[in-house]
């Protein structure tokens, strides 16, 4: 008996949160919670670049002229250091990436209107 009247009062909740939109069928909780967005800044604008395989400052320069985006390294050995052609219309986050592919530089911090670069040692 006790039983029964347990098994009709799980069936009068399902019902009941059934109606009430709450069941979870309906509304699935989603499994992680959504990550924040992140701020886009100068650094996220696309431009068409058309630049040949140089040194990495005269790249640094192509990439970051008049736009606020600031490309910043400390270490003066990195002026001289060749890097990849950039063609295409990337944004400038892309542009330094493709940049540095196949070189010891690294993008090391970024903010919206930042890029630092140094360069890392072999592992």
């Amino acid at each position: 008996m006790l039983s029964i009247r347990f098994v009709c009062c799980l069936g009068v909740l399902a019902h009941g949160l059934a109606a009430s939109g709450l069941a979870h069928a309906q509304h699935p909780v989603p499994p992680h919670p959504a990550k924040a967005r992140i701020q886009l800044g100068r650094c996220d604008q696309q431009v068409t670049y058309n630049l040949p395989a140089q040194r990495f400052d005269e790249t640094a320069q192509a990439i970051a002229r008049t736009t606020g985006c600031f490309i910043r390294y400390t270490d003066q050995s990195l002026v001289n250091v060749p890097v990849q052609p950039v063609r295409g219309r990337l944004t400038r986050r892309q542009a330094l990436r493709v940049a540095l592919r196949g070189t010891a530089l690294r993008i090391v911090r970024e903010t919206p209107n930042l890029m630092e670069v140094m360069r890392v040692q072999a592992r």
